[in-house]
């Protein structure tokens, strides 16, 4: 049982359940949130068009944060990145799970 001084390690934000800490300001995280959720949206068939979902996602991000952005989505997948300062977004849009860096 958990006191209720504990930090809440999870948080509903724009439609996305979000891991907290985030070191990611709020208007990338929410760019972040909403063009993977127009870009799942647009491509409804996950399992044939995982591959350009996230290039499209990346490519987006590069262009409007500059390169270089990784995108990582799936049901289940480990991570170990590096990654540069406030850059750096986890979060769940319904089953997804998506990591949204810069590295470069």
């Amino acid at each position: 049982m958990g006191d209720s001084g504990e930090i809440q390690e999870w948080q509903h934000l724009w439609g996305a359940k979000v891991k907290l800490p985030t070191d990611v300001p709020d208007d990338l995280l929410k760019d972040g949130i909403q063009t993977v959720q127009a870009t799942l949206e647009k491509y409804p068939d996950f399992e044939a068009d995982g591959m350009t979902i996230v290039e499209e996602v990346k490519t987006q991000f590069d262009e409007r944060w500059g390169p270089s952005w990784h995108c990582i989505l799936g049901k289940a997948f480990g991570a170990f990145v590096t990654h540069e300062t406030q850059n750096f977004m986890y979060f769940y849009v319904g089953d997804k799970a998506v990591m949204l860096f810069k590295a470069g």
